[in-house]
């Protein structure tokens, strides 16, 4: 499939269908399968978004893609749009490249690399699950979302967004996507250098967390950005309250 197509899916391909459009997600357990069935419902802010926004000429940086769904709508809202996807669990990551595969996507690259601050360098993730479509990994350390002890500490390559550009001559992200359920200030800050460039971020934060969301709109506000939207999410995990922050910068995406 290409973007827009009707596809036929085998036993373990669940149809995701928005308006005229469909992918498919394989589903090899229940995580992927509530994923799948879920995605409309989920975040809904995060799919209007993505329709109101994906262009022609976007880049999308998807960090914490999981098992893709966000960068497979995205795919075929616009096929010829360049889409990175950054998943450094191996279980995601794994479907994640299945995804790409039985929908025949061409535009969406896959990469099993952690996003944080500065340099290249190794690491380890601590993974609170191993099955594929879990969340709440870490890393470095256990993650503050997760209620229970890491299950496996996967090794890992990690690097900031300015380093990616700057450094290793990847494209400039103008739509960004953040949901790494703990980390997401490390990955803003690493790329303060970059985010004038970007005309929109999307990024999940601690709504009960104050200092975090201090933290993030200073950084934003200083690069240009003004919030328009917060999600507006109700269920704890660990007493965190996650809801999505869309920001706009002002200079590239005009606000009325």
């Amino acid at each position: 499939m290409t973007g827009g197509n009707e596809v036929t899916a085998n036993s373990n391909e669940y149809p995701v269908a928005v308006d005229d459009r469909q992918f498919l997600v394989r589903c090899i357990n229940d995580v992927e399968r509530g994923r799948a069935a879920s995605f409309l419902s989920k975040e809904p802010e995060t799919v209007r978004w993505l329709k109101a926004e994906m262009v022609p000429a976007t880049v999308f940086w998807d960090v914490g893609a999981n098992v893709g769904l966000f960068s497979l709508y995205a795919a075929i809202l616009q096929p010829t749009a360049q889409i990175l996807a950054f998943e450094p669990a191996a279980h995601n990551y794994a479907s994640l490249c299945d995804n790409i595969v039985i929908n025949g996507f061409t535009n969406i690259v896959p990469f099993s690399v952690a996003l944080g601050q500065g340099n290249l360098a190794f690491d380890e993730l601590y993974l609170s699950k191993v099955e594929a479509g879990s969340s709440i990994h870490h890393v470095g350390a256990k993650s503050p979302w997760a209620e229970s002890e890491p299950v496996f500490r996967q090794p890992c390559v990690k690097v900031s967004i300015d380093s990616m550009v700057l450094d290793h001559g990847f494209p400039t992200p103008t739509l960004l996507k953040i949901d790494v359920d703990g980390l997401e200030l490390g990955i803003l800050d690493g790329a303060r250098t970059v985010l004038n460039q970007v005309k929109s971020v999307l990024v999940e934060l601690d709504a009960n967390d104050p200092s975090e969301i201090s933290a993030a709109t200073n950084l934003l506000e200083q690069a240009g950005f003004r919030l328009t939207e917060t999600s507006r999410r109700e269920k704890t995990i660990n007493r965190k309250l996650p809801r999505n922050h869309i920001w706009m910068n002002a200079a590239l995406h005009p606000l009325d």
